[in-house]
């Protein structure tokens, strides 16, 4: 593809979303990703492999403002971070998008209201099969629409804390 009439950078889950929104806009769409496909064996799969060995994570090291040296966590495969992220979507609370007051000074309020964002909010959940049930978590900002899927079981170990938590009131 020469002249693609757009060009999205990366693979991962911003890109993904972008891609999936476009497929059927008529235009012609070229994904630029830098990382290779991960390769589908148990080691790939493999949560000790992942996060403890840190097999697939990158050694580049980057500065930060005062010239220490960091490793920023990036993974540079196709589907990007979102190929070890955990498979956690949360949305952010009303409060969240507001101003925040803060030991370094003050975060200025996002240019956009959860409201406005809401709808994308389903949209995004519906696109990834978000799991859950409304109504559990007493802090929950609005849904306008129901998760469409029902939530995994618990494991045991979680299903006793949350049984002991709830009769803590």
């Amino acid at each position: 593809m020469t002249n693609p009439d757009i060009v999205i950078i990366g693979s991962g889950i911003g890109g993904a979303t972008i891609a999936s929104g476009l497929a059927g806009c008529g235009a012609s769409i070229l994904i630029l990703e830098r990382g290779e496909p991960l390769p589908a064996t148990p080691h790939a799969r493999s949560t000790r492999s992942i996060f403890l060995d840190e097999h697939y994570r990158p050694k580049e090291m980057w500065r930060e403002a005062g010239g220490a040296p960091f490793n920023p966590g990036n993974y540079y495969y196709v589907g990007g971070n979102s190929k070890f992220f955990g498979a956690v979507l949360i949305r952010y609370r009303k409060e969240d998008f507001s101003e925040l007051e803060h030991f370094g000074g003050v975060s200025p309020a996002w240019p956009f209201s959860y409201d406005e964002f809401e709808p994308w909010y389903s949209k995004a959940e519906l696109l990834f099969r978000v799991r859950g049930t409304l109504g559990e978590d007493p802090t929950e900002p609005f849904h306008s629409v129901p998760y469409a899927f029902k939530p995994v079981p618990d494991e045991p170990p979680i299903a006793r804390a949350r049984a002991e938590l709830k009769g803590l009131g």
